[in-house]
Order: C-alpha cells, then sequence, then structure tokens
C-alpha cells in the first residue's frame, strides 16, 4: 500500500510498507539497497481489439491469427499468404501505458521466391511512426526479421499493417511487445528517497513497495 503523501509518516509504517529486521533504523531504506526498489514493472494491456485480413489462409499447424494479451505478447499473428497470392493483416489496439514499444516483424518465403516483398507500417492515432520493408534477396529460404520502435502514450490507438507478396510459400508474422519481450514496461519508482546521504521520514511520501 502506497504510504501517504503528505502529513506525518512514522518509521513504523515505513517498516510496515517495506519490511527489513528491528530495530529498525531510517538507514535501512535507501533506494535500491535492497528494502526500498528503484523500479517497477507496469503490465500493458491492450484493448479496443480488432483485426481484418485478405488473401491469408493455410490451415490448422500453420495460421496462427491475431491474438492479444497472452504470454509475452501484447499482439502476435502468424498468417500465411502464398503461391501467388498477396497477404493483409491489419491489427487495431489501444494500449493503456506510455512508453517505447517494440515490434518484431518476421516472416518466411521459401525457396525460390527472390523480390518478394513484405511490408509493415505502425501507426499510432493515424499517423505513421514507423515502417520497414524486407525483400528477398535471392533464392534460398528466408525468414528475414526487423525491430521497429516507437512511442505511444497511454489510450493511444496502434494500428499495425503487415502486407506481402508470394509465389511459393510464404508467411507475415508481428509480435508487439512493450520492453523488447515483454508484456510490462520497467519504470523508476521511489525517486523522492535518496540512494545514499541524507535520508529522512519525509522522503517517503507517496513511496510504496
Amino acid at each position: 500500500m502506497t504510504l501517504p503523501a503528505s502529513g506525518a509518516i512514522s518509521l513504523n509504517q515505513i517498516a510496515t510498507e517495506f519490511g527489513g529486521s528491528a530495530p529498525h533504523s531510517i538507514s535501512e531504506y535507501y533506494r535500491g539497497g535492497g528494502l526500498t526498489p528503484s523500479t517497477t514493472t507496469e503490465a500493458v494491456t491492450a484493448s479496443s481489439t480488432s483485426s481484418s485480413s485478405s488473401g491469408t489462409g493455410r490451415g490448422s499447424g500453420y495460421t496462427t491469427s491475431p491474438h492479444w494479451n497472452t504470454g509475452s505478447h501484447i499482439m502476435n499473428f502468424t498468417e500465411w499468404a502464398d503461391n501467388g497470392a498477396t497477404g493483409t493483416v491489419n491489427t487495431s489496439q489501444v494500449v493503456n501505458r506510455t512508453g517505447t514499444y517494440h515490434l518484431v516483424c518476421t516472416g518466411f518465403y521459401s525457396t525460390g521466391d527472390p523480390g518478394m516483398t513484405k511490408t509493415h507500417t505502425v501507426n499510432v492515432n493515424g499517423s505513421q511512426v514507423a515502417t520497414t520493408t524486407q525483400t528477398q534477396s535471392g533464392s534460398s529460404t528466408q525468414n528475414p526479421s526487423t525491430t521497429l520502435t516507437f512511442s505511444a502514450s497511454a489510450n493511444d490507438t496502434i494500428t499495425i499493417v503487415c502486407s506481402w507478396t508470394s509465389r511459393g510459400w510464404a508467411s507475415g508474422s508481428q509480435s508487439l511487445y512493450a520492453d523488447n519481450g515483454s508484456r510490462s514496461f520497467t519504470v523508476s519508482t521511489n525517486t523522492g528517497v535518496p540512494t545514499s546521504g541524507v535520508i529522512t521520514i519525509e522522503d517517503f511520501y507517496n513511496a510504496s513497495a
């Protein structure tokens, strides 16, 4: 439970919030010293989610239709459009945290598809903020991967489009993360509490374990 933002705070209240061994001393509670954390994690949740696709489909065992808020992903999908088809997947999601987001853009091209392209584009509230185009450079099987980073604020709508051409087998995949590989942001906390030097009871206003 967060400590009060004003008024009287006792050492006992600080000890109840952060732990430690009696008899307590204020010097136990320097930020980052083991009892008072300097960072915390804030989970990102996607809401108002929707998706559309065209030219896609290979069936069970291949396609993972867009899904949200599972495992380490805010959003994740793999779709197939091949044998001359053009595939497009468009997802829309509203995020609840401000931060720098990471979109991992991948896919597959089978042997003999030189010149095929896959484009990934990110829009935040209708404005383009990031894009990349991957082009198969030779006749060998390829699994290109590019990570796009972009900023978004709480309650922003992130729209992501993946579009690709094909000749043989071909797929488009995207995974949206907060911190790369995670569905959470690591943010600073208890910034009013010093890491060394003079420390007072009042430094713990709004502090929390």
